[in-house]
């Protein structure tokens, strides 16, 4: 007599394969987007750092770029107007109060909704890049590049990266992140706040450092 498996046995065995796989699934899923995000911040320092060292070769250094203190579209367009050409754009919006597919609000890090609105900010110049995600630039209010900004020195402007658009968690430290732009070169957002309660501007630093998002639950000193 040929022996067998019952079907008792098999949907027992189904069973525990279907527990384990709950179980194990949503961390899988979760490494995967994990993975995911900390490329994209990688690539795009890498893809900003070159379109910024391109426009020093050909306009100088950007505290040379003649731009106005404002927090005004104009004086938007004219601080990117030098660094635009580098970067290989799907839509520019410049400082219209409405880019198409921009997210209307974000949250920090802790949950935090921020005030006003980055979309409808004419300070801030709003563009898509072609892999989707939305890239908004703003100058310090400084022509000569003298302001500082939580421990960085000489910051020109700042800018934030959106890496899926208005897709959700549309979170600081999450999907978006922020970078200075100093005279000579790009640099990750020196906040010290990327841990569980903070609001996460320091979180494309910990990540191009640590190579992953495991952020620390409190702030480290």
């Amino acid at each position: 007599m040929k022996k067998g498996f019952t079907l008792a046995e098999v949907l027992i065995t189904l069973g525990i394969i279907g527990v384990v796989a709950a179980m194990t699934l949503p961390t899988v899923i979760n490494n995967g987007k994990e993975r995911e995000t900390v490329a994209k911040v990688k690539k795009f320092y890498s893809v900003m750092s070159q379109a910024l060292l391109m426009a020093i070769g050909k306009h100088g250094y950007v505290d040379e770029w003649g731009f106005c203190a404002e927090y005004t579209e104009e004086c938007a367009t004219e601080f990117v107007n030098n660094l635009k050409p580098e970067l290989k754009l799907a839509n520019d919006c410049g400082g219209k109060m409405d880019c198409p597919g921009m997210a209307e609000k974000y949250i920090e890090l802790n949950g935090t909704e921020r005030p006003g609105s980055y979309k409808t900010a004419e300070q801030y110049y709003k563009m898509t890049l072609i892999d989707g995600s939305h890239l908004w630039i703003r100058h310090s209010k400084s022509t000569t590049c003298q302001n500082s900004d939580s421990g960085t020195s000489n910051v020109c402007g700042l800018i934030w990266i959106d890496i899926n658009g208005a897709t959700l968690p549309n979170q600081i430290g999450k999907d978006v992140f922020s970078f200075f732009i100093l005279k000579d070169r790009i640099v990750p957002h020196s906040g010290k706040d990327c841990y569980a309660g903070g609001a996460g501007w320091g979180c494309a630093k910990y990540i191009l450092q640590h190579d992953n998002m495991k952020y620390p639950q409190t702030k480290e000193n």
